[in-house]
């Protein structure tokens, strides 16, 4: 249950990956300037509204594939790599800690307009709920997919498993390393379930994901570490006092919440399915043999979600149980 600080920490601290490093293939979307920097955006299809895909931690753009070559079919649809993942170029501190306000920025620069339907995988969820936080009159609907949410996410304070949303700035200072940490090494993902992508797909996906790897400092300072903490712990904190100010903080938007089913887990599920009831109109749902990545193992429950979703917002009809 505990949340250890370094994985924390790896969550925010994104790595510093150029837009067009030697070796990269090329991007199958556009690089965006988003004021001195590029972003890689990847849209296609027509249509409104358009919906927009938030990838995971360490995920990409690219992980949507299955989804979006069948969402596109109806309407349109973005997917993106975050600051330093991906074809995007690297992230700094300032955009670590608004990463919705840099997609905003991402999808004003290259002509995408509201309304957005937001769909996020595991952090990703975190992130879509960020953007409609700042941006309420642009997102009309929600997808979450195994999402990870504020109250599952714990650390230790004085030997107690603490919400992370509800630990201070302070305590999150005091439990800083003194030394630098080393960054243990994991070999890039293959197999299982990133070969669900098309060849050439997943053959881009190894070589991003070994940079995205290689570009991780072998260590990390307390001052980094408490850089990417805090942003993280002040996300999780705004996410938790949303929920506290009223009862249905997503209003009516049509909102569908997933769960792996592969590994039932009764927690899990009834707070994935609170995530769902912050909406008036929405309905959890449990994708029986699915793992964490549904929009690569079962991308049908996901783009089923979204035409769904999508009905709901074009016909202003509540959103249809299954």
């Amino acid at each position: 249950m505990a949340f250890a600080r370094v994985v924390l920490a790896l969550w925010c601290l994104t790595a510093s990956l150029g837009a067009q490093q030697p070796g990269l293939p090329a991007p199958p979307g556009q690089l965006v300037d988003v004021g001195g920097r590029r972003l890689h955006l990847l849209c296609s299809g027509t249509g409104q509204p358009t919906v927009v895909l938030e990838a995971g931690a360490s995920a990409f753009a690219i992980d949507w594939t299955l989804v979006q070559r069948e969402v596109d079919r109806t309407t349109r649809v973005c997917s993106y790599d975050r600051a330093g993942m991906g074809w995007s170029d690297s992230s700094t501190t300032t955009t670590r800690a608004s990463e919705a306000a840099d997609l905003h920025t991402l999808l004003r620069a290259a002509g995408e307009h509201p309304p957005f339907v937001m769909v996020g995988a595991s952090r990703g969820g975190l992130l879509i709920r960020a953007f409609a936080l700042d941006h309420p009159d642009d997102v009309v609907g929600f997808v979450f997919v195994d999402p990870a949410t504020e109250d599952r996410l714990f650390t230790m304070v004085n030997g107690q498993a603490v919400l992370i949303a509800e630990v201070t700035p302070d305590q999150m200072r005091a439990m800083l390393p003194r030394q630098s940490v080393p960054i243990p090494r994991r070999a890039p993902q293959t197999g299982p379930p990133f070969d669900k992508l098309p060849p050439d797909r997943y053959a881009q996906r190894i070589t991003l994901d070994a940079r995205l790897i290689a570009s991780v400092p072998a260590m990390m300072t307390p001052d980094a570490i408490g850089v990417a903490q805090e942003s993280e712990r002040a996300l999780l904190a705004r996410l938790l006092a949303s929920r506290s100010a009223t009862p249905h903080p997503f209003g009516d938007r049509p909102t569908v919440v997933l769960s792996r089913g592969d590994e039932p887990n009764a927690e899990r599920e009834a707070v994935h399915a609170a995530l769902a009831r912050l909406s008036t109109s929405s309905r959890h749902s449990v994708v029986k043999g699915a793992g964490h990545e549904i929009h690569l193992l079962e991308p049908a429950a996901v783009t089923q979600s979204i035409a769904d979703v999508l009905a709901a917002v074009r016909g202003r009809t509540p959103l249809p149980p299954r």
